[in-house]
């Protein structure tokens, strides 16, 4: 079993899929994740019990041909990818939508995505993500909508744009350094005395690159739009917003980790992921669509993972990366969910979805079991990777800043949870697969908060212990700042006539790229500078 079998696999099977029949095709599909699921968990038990993998795909010099490196973490990204897939598989599988031209999609998306998290070498990553960009473009335009495509085209562009950014930055690189494999970038970083200025233009034209992928405050923009159209199938959503995003994350550490020896950004980028926190949450107030709420929520989630990944706190480090594993399946519940209440409901609109208790009672039992891992309850996943995250700042000014995220993270969720109460005058019989899934999901968000040291140890090496009596304080001061987020939405944020306003405005594509050109500017000035 080899990485590249684990990039290929899906995209073969994907090919060969398009041309039998949907309902034999729907078990092969199964199979062939289940045989990926086998795959990606032999490759980072091997690699848990000893070096990271490397392979070398055309020769045996990983100077002059591409090579795929299996550290600890880039394989758990590889298992979540196979397992996240496998999971929207299964919950589409009953869907008009999943038929043959779906199937070869999204599992072409799969292998790429595997692709990213595996390569060690810089163009080949910029190949795979220019073409994941194209497969999501169609995804989002999948129905042909109005909407869709227009939101399918804004992503297209914007994000093609960003990535000439990064291909000039990989060949700035490749004439400093004549070679792309990350791994002897870093050897020859080590060895020989590279001056910091001949590193800030090609570090600046990399990082503008890949912060828009991870959806960095001023580069959001195309986030909403791409995670939250209106005739997006719910697992596209899931999956953009639960994984894609988190392609942007992990090449975030992996650019850093190669030039940290020489430069440091991290103040830059702290200030960059607290603003991002704030300004996600507070769009995601302002939204009445229950899809946008989500996607403008993932920003703010950024944000605060963003923030852990900066810190040279080696607790706060390891938080973020067990929040990014959170998240990603929290938000593609959520996602999921509001996929169900939509067919259910036939509307977008939170403030017309009321009594999911009464109508929907597993679904609302998933749906809290989502909100209380992603707002940090105690015992649920979120409040684990937050304590530790938080931990790694404390006593600063950025714990502030966490708390401010974590309360707005709060306050939108109570806003979200508004579906679950109320009247209803049915009660609605759920697609009993989608429910499983959903469920399965909601229990998945139980145990990673109750069993969370046991898995950050077991996958990563890594002891993240805690405090009992602290916890139990910050558990209090939840339920605190819970009830005091209640009252606040109740009487101050669901009267706001502000909120609304702030909700519908949004960058056009001109403007956007003009930011994108003003960001990759001040990350110059600021290397100039500091």
């Amino acid at each position: 079993m080899t990485m590249v079998g684990l990039i290929l696999i899906p995209v073969i099977f994907g090919v060969i899929l398009y041309k039998v029949p949907p309902k034999f095709g729907k078990v092969l599909l199964m199979l062939v994740q289940l045989y990926l699921s086998i795959h990606a968990i032999y490759l980072f038990l091997k690699s848990k019990a000893g070096e990271p993998l490397f392979e070398i795909l055309g020769g045996e010099d990983h100077v002059l041909y591409i090579g795929l490196r299996g550290d600890r973490i880039a394989l758990v990204f590889a298992c979540l990818t196979v397992f996240l897939f496998t999971v929207t598989f299964i919950y589409s599988l009953n869907d008009t939508f999943f038929d043959n031209k779906f199937m070869l999609l999204f599992l072409i998306l799969e292998g790429l995505l595997i692709g990213i998290f595996l390569s060690d070498d810089l163009f080949n990553l910029f190949i795979l993500m220019e073409v994941a960009t194209i497969v999501v473009s169609i995804l989002i335009m999948l129905k042909k909508e109005g909407r869709a495509v227009f939101d399918g085209l804004f992503y297209l562009i914007t994000q093609i744009i960003s990535m000439m950014f990064f291909l000039f930055g990989i060949a700035y690189i490749y004439k400093i350094f004549g070679v792309l494999s990350i791994e002897e970038i870093i050897n020859i970083m080590m060895s020989v005395d590279v001056p910091s200025e001949t590193l800030i233009l090609p570090f600046s034209l990399l990082m503008t690159g890949i912060c828009i992928k991870c959806g960095f405050f001023p580069l959001f923009n195309w986030l909403p739009r791409a995670h939250g159209t209106p005739s997006a199938p719910p697992a596209v959503s899931a999956i953009l917003s639960g994984l894609f995003v988190k392609c942007g994350l992990f090449l975030f550490i992996r650019l850093n980790d190669l030039f940290y020896p020489v430069l440091d950004f991290s103040r830059f980028f702290l200030i960059i992921a607290i603003i991002t926190g704030i300004i996600g949450f507070s769009k995601a107030l302002a939204q009445k669509d229950m899809k946008l709420i989500l996607a403008y929520s993932t920003v703010s989630q950024v944000g605060l993972i963003a923030v852990g990944l900066t810190s040279s706190n080696d607790v706060a480090f390891w938080g973020s990366i067990y929040h990014i594993l959170n998240h990603a399946v929290f938000k593609s519940l959520l996602f999921l969910i509001v996929g169900m209440i939509m067919k259910e409901y036939n509307t977008r609109n939170i403030y017309e979805v009321r009594g999911l208790w009464k109508r929907m009672p597993l679904v609302a039992t998933a749906t809290l079991l989502a909100v209380l891992g992603i707002t940090g309850a105690p015992l649920f996943n979120g409040s684990m990777s937050k304590y530790w995250i938080l931990a790694g700042h404390g006593g600063s000014v950025v714990e502030a800043a966490i708390w401010i995220i974590n309360t707005g993270t709060m306050l939108t969720f109570v806003k979200f949870s508004t579906i679950l109460f109320g009247k209803s005058d049915k009660k609605a019989t759920a697609d009993r697969l989608k429910t499983g899934v959903s469920l399965f999901l909601g229990i998945i968000c139980f145990l990673g908060g109750i069993f969370s040291s046991q898995i950050v140890q077991y996958l990563f090496d890594v002891n993240l212990s805690f405090s009992v009596s602290d916890y139990l304080f910050k558990g209090l001061l939840y339920v605190v700042t819970l009830v005091g987020c209640i009252i606040f939405y109740r009487f101050v944020v669901s009267k706001s006539k502000l909120l609304p306003a702030l909700g519908q405005r949004s960058q056009t594509l001109p403007r956007s790229n003009f930011v994108l050109l003003l960001y990759f500017l001040s990350m110059v000035v600021y290397g100039i500078i500091f």
